[in-house]
């Protein structure tokens, strides 16, 4: 009885392959007697976003700081401009603000200065528009730096305020922002 089940399920196992057969070679390779085939021509498709999928994106720019500073330099509050405007935009959308520091000081000053960058943020956002609730405070410190190193330029990327989507149907996208010297002064990131 036993034979009899192994040779009924092997030909039903036949029997159901014996469906349309997925031809996996490449249509150059196919066809009778081995002449090739022409491919199929390919088509670049470019499409552009627009109506709902090109409000779905959400473009939000990096904030930086001088040195040992919770000040929010002038082109950081023009970002900070555009930024309200989009999440009045959205209402649905709530973000996260993350404070980062560079290398220097120790951990538990770095981690309160952090926070410090991203409740100022936090601030001047609600000042212009932005409901509290929908943004939430995080510090990293200088726990989680953008870039290695200790030089100037590393140090400069990684004083900064950071933004990640919490809640909403839309793609956060961030992009850099001015970068300041220790001192303040915008960075112009052509010349270097």
């Amino acid at each position: 009885m036993t034979k009899k089940l192994s040779l009924l399920f092997v030909a039903l196992l036949i029997v159901g392959c014996g469906g349309k057969s997925k031809n996996t070679e490449s249509p150059a390779k196919s066809g009778p007697a081995g002449s090739a085939l022409p491919a199929a021509p390919k088509v670049a498709k470019t499409e552009v976003a627009t109506g709902a999928l090109r409000e779905a994106l959400l473009h939000l720019r990096r904030v930086h700081f001088a040195y040992d500073s919770d000040s929010l330099l002038p082109e950081s509050r023009k970002a900070l401009q555009l930024a309200v405007e989009g999440l009045v935009a959205h209402p649905e959308v709530q973000i996260y603000i993350d404070g980062h520091t560079d290398d220097r000081g120790t951990t538990e000053y770095n981690l309160a200065l952090g926070e410090r960058r991203a409740k100022a943020v936090e601030k001047y956002m609600t000042r212009l528009g932005v409901e509290a609730d929908r943004l939430s405070v995080v510090t990293f410190g200088k726990e989680r730096p953008m870039v290695a190193g200790t030089d100037p330029a590393a140090q400069a990327k990684n004083r900064r305020a950071e933004f990640r989507l919490m809640r909403g149907d839309i793609r956060l996208v961030v992009e850099e922002g001015v970068e300041y010297d220790d001192k303040g002064n915008a960075i112009d990131s052509k010349t270097e």
